[in-house]
């Protein structure tokens, strides 16, 4: 049987966070985009736990982040104890009298083992699988400066050769220009950005957020970048732009570039470009945009589950 539990007695028993977004700042931060909290054990075993929100009547982790999943006290669960978890979230539902349930687990990235069983325990309990989003990512341990395809580092020499310089900036009307040039750059795509600067600058409260630009000779700012710094060892990439009738000057790659190095300096292992696509529908271009920018893919998968699927 699974209880309701308080914040004190669940970080008894799970006190590390496998990714950001399941920790108690930042479960804190964004408490206010749900009904309420709960935070669920098994009675009789503290091996693994959840952390969700009330929205609609459905229990949902994450409900304000790109994904969530579960506390464990340590990776190499036995799989037996994740079917049985995940078999009675499914009592927890029906008892309390929830619509369902929505769990998106983070990329393998953040958690390989334990995904790799909760995938196959949800799948074979028939909770729905939904199409699993493409994220991208860069091993920065490979990266030496050389690029899988050369035009990368023509239009770097390009940009260089513009004028173009990277920044990395702090103060507020710098940030504010980030912002600027990141929110016109979905505009003019037709894409929506579906947090405020004010949201951006409360996680900088909970755990550092960098502000990148690129500028020209005269200042002008003509590519942006926003990425978050949660986890010890990934960096993740939230927001990138650039000024799109300028495009061909180069300044995506020196970006993309100068992020690279930025985060290899600080001794960063990966950086998450998170997801390539909308909805499990890919953006083909982004996908391959990043890709000849030395990136990986992997999936993000999201399973639910309501009573009446059964």
């Amino acid at each position: 049987m699974l209880v309701e539990v308080s914040r004190d007695i669940y970080r008894r028993y799970f006190p590390n966070n496998s990714n950001p977004y399941i920790s108690e700042p930042f479960i804190e931060l964004v408490k206010g985009k749900a009904d309420r909290i709960i935070r669920l054990m098994k009675r009789d075993d503290n091996s693994i736990g959840l952390i969700a929100g009330i929205k609609e009547n459905v229990v949902c982790a994450p409900f304000s982040a790109p994904f969530a999943g579960f506390h464990y006290s340590h990776e190499h669960l036995s799989y037996d104890v994740i079917e049985n978890f995940l078999l009675k979230l499914k009592s927890f539902v029906i008892n309390n009298n929830f619509k369902g349930i929505t769990i998106t687990l983070p990329p393998d990235l953040y958690q390989t083992n334990m995904n790799a069983k909760c995938i196959n325990a949800f799948y074979r309990l028939g909770y729905k699988m939904s199409t699993p989003e493409i994220i991208n990512w860069i091993d920065l341990k490979k990266f030496d400066g050389i690029w899988i395809k050369n035009t990368v580092a023509q239009n770097y020499r390009k940009a260089i050769n513009n004028n173009l310089t990277f920044h990395v900036v702090s103060d507020e009307q710098s940030i504010n220009e980030v912002y600027e040039i990141i929110f016109r750059n979905r505009e003019m795509q037709g894409r929506k950005i579906h947090m405020s600067l004010s949201d951006i600058i409360k996680v900088n409260t909970v755990f550092p957020v960098d502000f990148f630009l690129v500028k020209n000779i005269n200042g002008k700012n003509m590519g942006a970048g926003v990425f978050y710094r949660g986890h010890v060892k990934i960096a993740q990439g939230v927001f990138v732009g650039d000024d799109m009738e300028n495009r061909s000057l180069g300044i995506m790659d020196l970006l993309y570039s100068d992020i690279y190095d930025f985060y290899k300096n600080l001794d960063y292992d990966i950086i998450d470009l998170g997801t390539s696509g909308v909805g499990g529908e890919p953006n083909i271009g982004l996908i391959r945009f990043k890709e000849i920018h030395n990136c990986a893919a992997s999936l993000k998968f999201t399973f639910s589950w309501c009573p009446d699927q059964d």
